[in-house]
């Protein structure tokens, strides 16, 4: 145990975790006012049926609904601003985020500006950094099991006049109540499957590495790592498999708490360009990444990431530190590999001409992330990372 150790724990969300949850959205939320907007996205949750159901449910317990669904993968700024308009203008008391990443994390933000007022670019790094003093309540009903933002305060969106793609996060983004109901992920696709799972397991590895990892963190980070290795490739291959669903839905919901104690680390701001100037799913441009980024900050890591392969099934005769470490970087592509999603920048469609853009805007609008990482990384080590990507 690190005698130097300091650490927060905040975690105001409520989470009703379980299958048939989703059922209770009406009188959790009865509390918090007669309105809700339901942020969705433009097809999903209608060809499923969710959304009606929801807003059925809603109906029930006395609540009316608008729903706003013009949100798309990499969630824009302006869409956003648009969201709080209408949300202002239909006078509602509460943002319903009902989906994957995207439109859960529009809703935190709609929440922000439709109750705080100003612009949603302003309250990004690159904007401004405003502070929101309040905003409306928010409820989280992800559909996927990867970004782990019904137990974050984290949105992140893509300005599309600059190309930059920034992640906030504020005390008042935390969802007032995050639903997780496996049971309404059993449609989600096998690629998104996949990308969603892999997304949740870099939530996890990258908190674990984070030089702020705190005991609880650990602790969830060491859970979600072992159940995605043995699940995905399960829900990849079975979608129906409610088993593997829940195991998922946790994982993802326990990397999600790990963001918000611990928090990501580079691997995260090397993809957020990617997918901004690309508009390739986040998980996929994760996996792109990854194992190269790993290996290259292994020395600074290595008994990390020998917990790392143990955890994803290393032989226990394997015991050198330096060999395991090695082993962890073998795993997560043979992870990868097991839902045909291990792939290449270049197969990503990235133009090697744009790598050192890439990692100038990784560092310039992520480079938090890059503080926290062992390794002491320059924007040149990013830039080598993606060559090593390619």
């Amino acid at each position: 145990m690190d005698k130097t150790m300091n650490f927060e724990y905040f975690l105001p969300t409520r989470i009703v975790f379980g299958v048939g949850t989703v059922n209770k959205v009406g009188k959790l939320a009865r509390n918090l006012g007669k309105k809700a907007m339901i942020v969705t996205g433009r097809s999903s949750t209608k060809k499923t049926g969710l959304l009606d159901e929801v807003i059925s449910i809603l109906e029930k317990s006395g609540i009316e609904s608008v729903v706003f669904d013009d949100i798309v993968p990499n969630p824009l700024s302006s869409t956003v601003d648009k969201g709080a308009e209408i949300a202002n203008r239909e006078k509602c008391d509460m943002v319903i985020g009902l989906g994957g990443g995207s439109p859960i994390d529009s809703a935190k933000l709609i929440a922000v500006v439709a109750k705080d007022g100003g612009r949603c670019w302003e309250y990004t790094g690159s904007g401004g950094g405003r502070v929101p003093k309040a905003a409306l309540p928010i409820i989280a009903i992800p559909t996927t099991h990867g970004t782990g933002t019904e137990s974050d305060p984290f949105a992140v969106v893509t300005n599309s006049e600059t190309n930059e793609k920034i992640g906030v996060g504020f005390d008042q983004t935390f969802p007032v109540i995050s639903v997780v109901d496996p049971e309404v992920m059993k449609t989600l696709p096998p690629y998104q499957t996949a990308a969603t799972g892999m997304d949740a397991f870099y939530h996890a590895i990258e908190s674990y590495i984070n030089t702020n990892h705190q005991p609880t963190s650990d602790l969830l980070a060491m859970e979600a790592m072992a159940l995605i290795n043995h699940y995905l490739p399960i829900a990849y291959t079975d979608g129906n498999n409610i088993e593997a669903r829940t195991a998922l839905a946790w994982a993802s919901t326990a990397a999600g708490i790990c963001e918000t104690l611990s928090g990501c680390i580079a691997n995260h701001s090397l993809e957020h360009p990617i997918s901004a100037h690309y508009d390739v799913t986040h998980g996929a441009g994760l996996c792109a990444t990854g194992p190269a980024f790993f290996d290259y900050i292994r020395p600074h890591t290595k008994e990390r990431l020998a917990r790392v392969a143990q955890i994803m099934g290393a032989p226990g005769s394997v015991i050198d530190i330096n060999r395991l470490s090695e082993m962890s970087i073998e795993l997560i592509h043979r992870l990868q590999k097991s839902v045909e999603i291990d792939i290449t920048l270049k197969e990503l469609g990235v133009e090697r001409s744009m790598l050192g853009r890439l990692a100038e805007d990784a560092m310039r609008t992520m480079g938090g992330l890059v503080e926290v990482t062992p390794g002491d990384l320059k924007t040149e080590d990013l830039k080598k990372i993606l060559e090593m990507s390619y």
